[in-house]
């Protein structure tokens, strides 16, 4: 079982770039070596950014900051806002015009539906389209999950005008602030938290509290599989880098 699931992580997307530059080197073992060693940097490349423990190392400092958040031995005021961001829609490919939530939208909607069953507070979902697209704005999507789930529409506000985390953040104090609530729980994915809370924190100073919704990066030991290439890994650092530029950019305009 473990031979057969390193075997086909090489067969596989993004191993198979591994397995094919390293045949590209084969071939050009006594020939070019200017090629091989270009083979060799993206082989190590690629090597890296879609293993386990890269993933690890890399996504940890993003996440580990934001530990799961419970309703548990906790006491709550009446007076709460439940704030759920967008994680991304995934287009219809037949009509073009029906879209569903992707899987970090999905998991942040779960998770805000889990405290407003708990807390019973009000929900904003936030998030718009991309331009140019023929997309409905993700939060309307977010808006119908929500109902189906069992959540009051007339608990549900709804927030397209955002169009990046900042607009987000604006935008909701705006609510906040309409409605007089004292406290905002902020619902995302673990590794969007960093840069979303940072963003939060300048339009709302007091009573902000973090709600991670969605880990990449397990808590458990170690293994072989952290050593194999994995298309979630490499996901999982193409996020994180996201992230990071995120964060750099939005420190140079403060």
């Amino acid at each position: 079982m473990i031979f057969q699931k390193i075997l086909s992580s090489f067969l596989e997307f993004p191993g198979f770039f591994i397995t094919l530059n390293i045949i590209m080197f084969l071939y050009y073992l006594k020939k070019e070596k200017r090629i091989r060693k270009y083979l060799i940097i993206v082989t190590v490349f690629i090597y890296i950014i879609s293993s386990g423990w890269f993933t690890r190392i890399f996504v940890t400092p993003l996440e580990n900051n934001f530990p799961p958040f419970t309703t548990e031995g906790q006491f709550f005021e009446d007076n709460g806002l439940i704030v759920i961001l967008g994680g991304g829609i995934i287009s219809d490919t037949e009509s073009n015009t029906i879209s569903s939530l992707s899987d970090q939208s999905l998991a942040r909607v779960y998770k805000g539906y889990l405290l407003y069953k708990d807390l019973g507070y009000p929900i904003v979902v936030t998030g718009g389209k991309l331009p140019g697209t023929e997309d409905i704005p993700e939060a309307f999507l977010m808006k119908e999950t929500l109902i189906k789930m069992g959540v009051k529409p007339s608990d549900i506000y709804i927030e397209i005008e955002a169009r990046n985390t900042k607009e987000n953040a604006k935008f909701t104090a705006e609510i906040k602030k309409e409605l007089d609530i004292k406290n905002v729980y902020l619902v995302t994915s673990a590794i969007h938290m960093a840069r979303s809370y940072s963003s939060f924190k300048e339009y709302i100073e007091k009573g902000l509290v973090p709600v991670p919704a969605y880990y990449f990066v397990p808590k458990t030991k170690l293994s072989w599989s952290d050593f194999i290439p994995s298309i979630n890994n490499l996901r999982a650092t193409a996020l994180a880098f996201h992230e990071y530029l995120g964060m750099i950019y939005y420190n140079l305009i403060s």
